[in-house]
């Protein structure tokens, strides 16, 4: 009686642990969206002129009688004047001119058309008199597209594919994930459409019913997020396509109608990418005076080179922001112990095809940066940073948590809360001195944020409330979400055990 009743209780607690973990992620992401002000990722002059001129001609962006130039905000023409010196605090901004109907010139936007447009466009739609509020809403509107797409995808999921959804996401955010998915960059669309589009597909393929339907949505929705928002993020979801479609293939009618599906996402891919042509400026680079020897060299380097872009995600040797917020060795040794961890206990769990797309996920992420690199005629740590490759990281983590048949991926209760105590020391850490270089400049540490405050946003809201709070939730999302997904469960006896056996059948034909 006893124990029937602890069970019941404990069913509730993980029920009610499920329906918070949103929140707790969304609250987690927000106070990193408060943790830098207007302006703070790379780029963003560009990128935020390139909002507020979307649409044309509009109250927010004007023609400036120049050719390629608009007269926008200031705040938004030039807002980073704190950029590549990380003693110099966001103050700086008080030299800028805040109020409505002020305007500068810049020639920095995407008025020829060398990104894709509907990431701009979409966010154009909240632009306002308020840069600063203008700013934020874009910033939480990504962060509840990430939490949204994730609850969506997490219950139209069969539920031995939900692990990999948690785990991949959890092993590759702290913390530049984290600082990309609450910013103002078009990165924070290519992160989410290839990590939630491929699994999308890989659940398409192995659902039925309504939910089948639903996640070939999602799988769209990631093709549009993706391709709209990077070029180069067009690439990176072919490739994470092809590897939801290794780890689904068999031999049936039903597995060749069902790929009619990627094919309807690469024409998106193709379509949104001809409207951009970030790939001329990739290989502007290219000079004919180099010869074969020294490109080979420059091969050759790039090659030894290339891991310091796959650590960079975890703030080993680039820092967060125009780059220059550095993290601690704590930092990025505690997010790198955790996946690597993780990933050899879920590598243990395999078969030929997720063996095929790990071996060529890893190739890929080592190919990529160099070949890019080599075209433009540049060099690891020049110009290819990490967050162009954050997510095809996201996915090839999410492939080694691949299972078939009735494998598990089993981490034991200590592993697990070794895993969730480092990256919530880390996200600690990292929020921490995130928040600290734009409030005072990083020259002047002390234990409370709010001391000697130079900047912050308008709000009720203090930099420790944004600090504590941000990562407190953070904690407890990881607490209660990765104890739960530490086993797989081997296909439930409903319509997931029923797609699944297919998946054991074709892993035995491979």
């Amino acid at each position: 009686m006893l124990t029937g009743v602890r069970s019941v209780l404990s069913r509730s607690h993980r029920r009610f642990g499920m329906l918070v973990a949103p929140l707790l992620v969304f609250t987690a992401l927000a106070a990193w969206a408060l943790s830098s002000p207007v302006g703070a990722s790379p780029d963003d002059d560009f990128h935020l002129t390139s909002i507020w001129c979307a649409t044309g001609d509009s109250q927010y962006c004007a023609p400036s009688g120049g050719e390629g130039t608009r007269l926008v905000p200031p705040a938004v023409a030039n807002p980073a004047c704190f950029a590549y010196d990380a003693d110099e605090s966001a103050a700086c901004q008080d030299r800028i001119d805040f109020s409505a109907g002020a305007t500068e010139e810049t020639e920095r936007g995407n008025f020829a058309g060398g990104y894709p447009v509907v990431y701009y466009g979409t966010m154009s739609l909240f632009v306002g008199p308020d840069v600063h509020a203008s700013v934020l809403v874009m910033r939480l509107v990504n962060i509840a597209l990430f939490v949204g797409i994730g609850v969506a995808l997490y219950l139209l999921l069969p539920v031995n594919r939900r692990q990999i959804l948690v785990w991949q996401w959890a092993l590759t955010t702290v913390p530049l994930g984290l600082f990309s998915l609450a910013s103002n960059n078009p990165s924070s669309w290519a992160i989410m459409g290839v990590g939630y589009g491929w699994l999308a597909l890989l659940g398409f393929y192995e659902s039925r019913g309504p939910r089948r339907i639903g996640l070939g949505a999602l799988y769209l929705l990631g093709a549009v997020m993706a391709s709209g928002s990077r070029s180069d993020a067009t690439v990176l979801f072919i490739l994470a396509t092809f590897a939801a479609v290794l780890l689904s293939a068999h031999r049936s009618r039903r597995f060749w109608l069902s790929s009619i599906l990627p094919l309807v996402g690469f024409a998106i891919c193709a379509l949104l990418f001809r409207a951009s042509r970030s790939a001329e400026a990739v290989t502007s680079g290219v000079g004919d005076q180099l010869g074969l020897g020294a490109i080979l060299q420059r091969v050759a380097y790039n090659l030894t080179e290339v891991p310091s872009i796959w650590t960079g995600i975890f703030g080993q040797s680039w820092g967060l922001g125009w780059l220059d917020t550095s993290m601690p060795a704590v930092v990025w040794m505690s997010g790198l112990a955790a996946i690597i961890g993780a990933g050899f206990v879920a590598a243990r769990a395999s078969s030929l095809r997720k063996s095929v797309v790990v071996t060529l996920g890893a190739t890929a992420l080592a190919l990529i940066p160099v070949v890019l690199l080599v075209l433009a005629g540049k060099d690891v740590g020049d110009d290819y940073q990490p967050r162009y490759l954050l997510p095809l990281i996201v996915v090839f983590i999410g492939a080694v948590f691949f299972t078939e048949g009735v494998q598990q991926v089993r981490l034991s209760r200590v592993q697990t809360w070794l895993i969730v105590a480092a990256l919530s020391g880390a996200q600690f850490i990292a929020l921490y001195l995130n928040t600290r270089r734009y409030v005072t400049g990083i020259d002047a540490l002390s234990p409370s944020l709010d001391a000697g405050r130079e900047w912050w946003w308008p709000l009720i809201i203090t930099p420790n409330m944004a600090w504590i709070v941000g990562s407190l939730c953070f904690f407890v999302a990881l607490a209660v979400v990765l104890p739960r997904h530490r086993v797989t469960v081997p296909g439930s006896v409903d319509e997931h055990a029923v797609n699944n056996s297919h998946v054991t059948r074709s892993s035995r034909a491979l």
